[in-house]
């Protein structure tokens, strides 16, 4: 194998191949990526059983083929300190040399044998999106995914696709986030799929093809092919929690007037729940945080509202992080009383694109 790379697209590609490869393993091959030069182009690719990504680098005339493996984290981390613009990559017997300007430098590879092999694409509905529409989807919704382990099937992204809408959900129990808009699309599927899938797609390209069968999900670009398992169980059924009521309180403020107030007022909330209390009324939102051996804060908010007085408790840090994700000048909250969940949407947002959030309450003393 032989090969001239530029080094900034190289150091570019091992960072997004690397970041699937496990920081721990019993199989020491899992540490390394596949290196493989064919029909003009360099394909980088590793794996963590579960997850598998390859990427190709297109090359100019002067390669020769062959296949290669080395430790992936460290061959990212010598292309990060080359500073040079070219790298030529060669191989002698196992052992991989790399070369750029006047350093030199030989890896002592793995026998290629011993790399897991590449799995099938899923041989269920094959679906073209915009990568630009998933990835905003995905942005959208990625921060309410849970941390809990314990519950796996709530550690990734419900998405969904039908012939005329696509939408993802996520959830950790204590808000929830969904974002549909219209997509036509040849076929359908639903799965429920990791997060770092997602962080794996290129960015500025055009199209994805996505594979879906029951137990495994794939997306292919122009340059880039992810393959993975989903998540087994079914999501929980988030239309059922999301309320119907078409009388709810309203408030409409807008999104940097409150962001501001909600971060003042979290600077007294307690660090453990960040309880922030947010009393609507005619004309006025008051929040107030209250931590004994810090003190207290209060501040009254200019506010558009209908419906009874309603007082409830969020955590602070929750509301932000949904108002982070909202692209839109102003936000609506709909209530149904103290104790029930909050349904947050924006108001005169993209109408392209339809995001709803719940944002459930903390019991005030």
């Amino acid at each position: 194998m032989r090969c001239e790379v530029d080094c900034g697209l190289l150091a570019e590609t091992l960072a997004v191949v690397v970041s699937t490869l496990p920081n721990r393993s019993t199989y020491p091959v899992l540490q390394n990526v596949m290196l493989e030069v064919a029909d003009g182009s360099l394909a980088v690719a590793g794996t963590d059983l579960d997850t598998f990504v390859r990427k190709r680098l297109a090359l100019g005339e002067k390669s020769e083929p062959g296949r290669a493996v080395v430790p992936g984290r460290k061959l990212l981390e010598m292309a990060r300190e080359l500073g040079a613009s070219e790298v030529l990559i060669y191989t002698r017997d196992t052992s991989v040399h790399v070369e750029a300007g006047r350093n030199k430098a030989t890896f002592a590879g793995l026998d290629p044998a011993e790399f897991p092999e590449l799995p099938k694409l899923p041989e269920g509905g094959e679906v073209e999106l915009p990568i630009a529409a998933v990835l905003d989807q995905f942005g959208a919704v990625s921060f309410a995914v849970s941390r809990d382990e314990g519950r796996p099937v709530m550690c990734g992204v419900n998405w969904e696709v039908t012939k005329s809408e696509m939408r993802m959900v996520a959830t950790d129990g204590h808000r929830l986030g969904l974002v549909r808009q219209k997509q036509k699309a040849g076929a359908t599927f639903k799965a429920i799929v990791a997060t770092k899938l997602f962080g794996l797609l290129p960015r500025g390209q055009e199209k994805v093809t996505v594979h879906c069968d029951p137990g495994r999900f794939g997306m292919v670009t122009e340059d880039t092919l992810i393959i993975g398992r989903q998540i087994e169980g079914p999501y929980p059924d988030y239309n059922r929690v999301i309320p119907k009521s078409d009388k709810p309180s309203k408030a409409v403020l807008p999104i940097d007037e409150l962001s501001a107030a909600v971060r003042r007022a979290m600077v007294f909330a307690h660090p453990v729940g960040r309880l922030t209390a947010f009393g609507f009324q005619s004309g006025k939102l008051r929040l107030e945080a209250d931590t004994p051996e810090l003190g207290r804060s209060s501040e009254d908010l200019d506010c558009d509202y209908s419906g009874k007085d309603v007082r409830i408790g969020f955590n602070a840090g929750y509301v932000l992080e949904i108002l982070r994700h909202i692209d839109a000048e102003k936000v609506r909250f709909e209530l149904q009383g103290p104790l029930a969940a909050a349904v947050v949407v924006p108001e005169g947002g993209q109408p392209e694109l339809e995001q709803t959030y719940l944002l459930m309450p903390i019991r005030l003393e």
